[in-house]
């Protein structure tokens, strides 16, 4: 919880929404999702994002706002003008996530490429400001079509963060989704499961006294 939540956390920070706003969450059915939703609301924002049906129920009960099953429906083809996307899918969806994005509006990503304005955020070095401005310089180009703004997020240490996270969940009533647990025994069948991608939460293993 805290290093997925912290991550959303940091990433909503970028973007400074306001209340009334909309973000989308792709793939929000997973670990992130189920601390980014929360996240987004606490920040007042109507908060669209996708998955399969299996896990509807739990994400809206997370605090969605509308759920797009993508086996039924393509969410670049029913949204448009949305004020904010949070990317955890990476390099094959940052176009089309690009394309429901408002004009002026902001991209979050977990999975695409760093680019200049992360280097400069982080305090990097100029030579390594100067190599991942080139690396990033497909996703700024996306961006500026539409006056739009991509950032790159690497969550990083921050306890104030920390302490406004458990607030959130305290206020929220949310806890962490536990999909299944393994004994250690079983490492490798937990291996597995989380290899498969199509857990609904958390997988635990507990580990004999």
């Amino acid at each position: 919880m805290p290093l997925t939540a912290l991550t959303a956390l940091q990433a909503l920070e970028l973007m400074n929404p306001k209340s009334g706003e909309t973000i989308f969450i792709s793939g929000g059915t997973g670990s992130l999702g189920a601390m980014a939703i929360p996240v987004a609301k606490s920040h007042g924002l109507t908060v669209i994002t996708n998955g399969s049906a299996a896990n509807k129920d739990r994400v809206c009960a997370l605090g969605a706002d509308r759920f797009i099953d993508y086996k039924t429906e393509d969410y670049a083809e029913v949204l448009s003008d949305v004020d904010y996307v949070l990317d955890t899918l990476g390099d094959r969806e940052l176009p089309r996530e690009f394309g429901i994005l408002r004009n002026g509006g902001k991209l979050v990503s977990l999975r695409g490429m760093p680019n200049g304005e992360f280097a400069i955020r982080t305090g990097m070095p100029a030579l390594k400001r100067v190599i991942l401005t080139f690396a990033g310089c497909k996703y700024d180009q996306m961006a500026a079509r539409k006056n739009q703004k991509y950032y790159f997020v690497f969550v990083h240490e921050d306890g104030a963060g920390l302490e406004r996270i458990s607030e959130i969940f305290a206020e929220r009533h949310i806890e962490a989704s536990v999909d299944e647990v393994f004994a250690l025994d079983d490492v490798n069948k937990a291996l597995k499961k989380v290899a498969g991608r199509k857990s609904k939460g958390k997988t635990v293993i507990t580990i004999s006294r």
